[in-house]
This record gives structure tokens, C-alpha cells and sequence, in this order.
């Protein structure tokens, strides 16, 4: 086989990408497979679903119940929530202002949010480091970290947790993925590598931690084994041209082992089959996309000052998605 040749490997059930012929390592023993198909698939037509559903907002996040909640564009300090089951008015979850004491001349800065299991909204904020989890009524605020040894936490680029309590926080700044134990009370260092995440996302299983990376052009993987040891990552997917930035991605539960990334300037979205080791869906938006989650069968996505949806395209959702020509 040629190197020019795309290969896959097998890790743990899933296939290691990689689009250039340079193989990504994996800490196991690995087998090999069958070619990856990188052609690309036709974009889809333009839908009308976007038109349906237009949130003014920025940063978001997604219950499992169906409640969303964005960040103000005008006051980042402000979290709003909107029920999607009902499309009821949005309301103001809640304001920092009211909780937290601005230094002087500092405006907050919400960078990230993510709803663990309970229902409970964590919130990255920059100007003080600050990672807050807020109860489902807003009436505790509970401050989980804002430093590590003695260095204050700046821009968030990342924020997810696990069921067991963990919670993993980017910092692409510092090139640093911390974990913090929201049982033990602990936070350490998770990377032994260096890794300047854009999103981060764990996988149904709660055993595996994804990282978007944009230099290089990347999707990292973490094996979680809950200590406080430190990790080497190993690469997933590699995208060897310089325009294929992944920005965001986010898991499709249905069906599993498929993973939607967020790419280059943020007007293409690409579906990758784990375990098949394929791109099985590509789709060019009709805007620029920051951040992109799934829920229901929803794509939802942040554009520069709005949130919008589209519905998962039908052969997805059927497991039996084809190969494009």
C-alpha cells in the first residue's frame, strides 16, 4: 500500500484517521484494516430548518432535558435559558454581577459552558479563572477552580465533564488540559503533551476525552483511567491541509461511534464513522460557524451573533450513511 494512501488502524474499536499518510500512534497494539475513503462527500443542499429556529446569542450549551442556555451578546456576564421542548420566551438564568465582584476596568467574560447530568450549569469565566457550577434553580454558585499552582486560569477554550465528577478544562494559551475532581476536591495537569484545544468532548462511555486541536490539525484522544497521573495523547484524526481547522465537534448518540466536526473557517461540517474509519457525511454551511452540538435530532450551531439548527441528516440518524462518489 502506498504511503500516499490514506490507512487505518484499529484502537480499542475505533479507527485511527489519517487523511495524509503519516500515521497517528496509538499507546496499544494496532491492526490493520482497510483504506479510509476520503472523497468528498456532495455538499447537501441548503435547508429551510434555520429559517425555523434563530436565537440571538453566543456560547451555548444543551440539558438533556432540552433547555438551553447562551451567553448575552451584549453582557457576557448573563447566561440566558430557553426551553427547546416548547419553544417558551427566554428568560435570564442568571447574572454574575450579582454574585461576583468585578476588579476595575474588567468586564466578565463567559468563554464556556457545559450542563452535567444533574442539570447543572458550569461556566468558564476569564477575567477571573474562575470555573462555577450553578444549581438548576440559581441560587448556588459554587466556585470549582480558578488556578493551578499559583497561575490563575485565562481564556477557556473547552469545558466538559464525565458522570463521575470529573471535569476537563482547556487552556490553549497555556497548552494544558486540567482535570478537576469535583468529589476529592483536587485539580491536576492531564496532558504530558502539549495540546491547544478549540473544543473538547468525552464519549458515551465516559472512558475517552476528545480534543479539537488547530495547531496542528488535529482531533486528540485521552484515555481516562481516573487518577491523577499525567497522559500522552494519541491522534485520532489527522488533517494534513493547513484550511481544515476543526473548531468544534460533538458526538451523534444515534448511532454511536459517530463524530461531527466543526471544520476550517467554520462553514463545513464532516461526519466521521469510528469504527469504520470513514467520513461519512459532508455538508458546507451557508455561514460561518463557531461551535456546534447535537441534541434530539438537531444540529445546532453558533454563528457570529445568532444560534441556529438544522435537522441530522435522515441517513445518519438510520445508521446507513453511504459513501459519497
Amino acid at each position: 500500500m502506498e504511503l500516499r494512501k490514506a490507512l487505518i488502524l484499529t484502537a480499542w474499536g475505533w479507527t485511527i484517521f489519517s487523511l495524509s499518510g503519516c500515521l497517528g500512534l496509538s499507546p496499544m497494539h494496532e491492526s490493520r484494516k482497510e483504506r479510509v475513503s476520503t472523497s468528498p462527500a456532495v455538499p447537501a443542499p441548503p435547508q429551510t430548518d434555520q429559517q425555523k429556529f434563530r436565537l440571538q446569542g453566543g456560547v451555548f450549551s444543551i440539558s438533556t432535558e432540552g433547555l438551553l442556555y447562551f451567553v448575552d451578546l451584549m453582557n457576557r456576564s448573563i447566561v440566558h435559558r430557553v426551553n427547546l421542548q416548547n419553544m417558551g420566551e427566554e428568560e435570564e438564568f442568571i447574572n454574575l454581577e450579582d454574585w461576583l465582584k468585578q476588579r476595575d476596568g474588567e468586564r466578565f467574560q463567559i468563554d464556556d459552558l457545559w450542563l452535567d447530568h444533574e442539570g447543572r450549569l458550569l461556566l468558564a469565566e476569564s477575567s477571573t479563572g474562575k470555573i462555577l457550577r450553578i444549581s438548576q434553580d440559581a441560587r448556588k454558585l459554587e466556585n470549582l477552580a480558578d488556578s493551578y499552582d499559583g497561575y490563575r486560569f485565562s481564556q477557556i477554550k473547552g469545558l466538559v465533564g464525565s458522570r463521575t465528577g470529573e471535569i476537563f478544562v482547556g487552556s490553549p494559551h497555556a497548552a494544558t488540559l486540567y482535570r478537576i475532581d469535583t468529589v476529592k476536591g483536587k485539580i491536576n495537569v492531564l496532558n504530558e503533551d502539549l495540546v491547544r484545544s478549540s473544543d473538547l468532548a468525552v464519549d458515551s462511555s465516559g472512558s475517552r476525552l476528545l480534543v479539537a486541536e488547530s495547531d496542528p490539525n488535529r482531533i486528540v484522544v485521552y484515555d481516562l483511567d481516573h487518577n491523577d497521573s499525567i497522559h500522552l495523547g494519541w491522534t485520532l484524526i489527522d488533517f494534513p491541509n493547513q484550511e481544515d481547522r476543526p473548531q468544534s465537534l460533538t458526538f451523534l448518540r444515534t448511532p454511536k461511534d459517530h463524530l461531527m466536526v466543526l471544520l476550517g473557517d467554520g462553514s463545513k461540517l464532516q461526519v466521521y464513522h469510528l469504527a469504520r474509519g470513514r467520513v461519512v457525511h459532508t455538508q458546507n454551511l451557508p455561514f460561518l460557524a463557531r461551535r456546534v452540538r447535537i441534541h434530539k435530532n438537531w444540529i445546532y450551531l453558533q454563528a457570529e451573533d445568532y444560534i441556529v439548527r438544522k435537522k441530522v441528516p435522515q441517513s445518519l440518524l438510520q445508521g446507513r450513511a453511504r459513501k459519497k462518489p
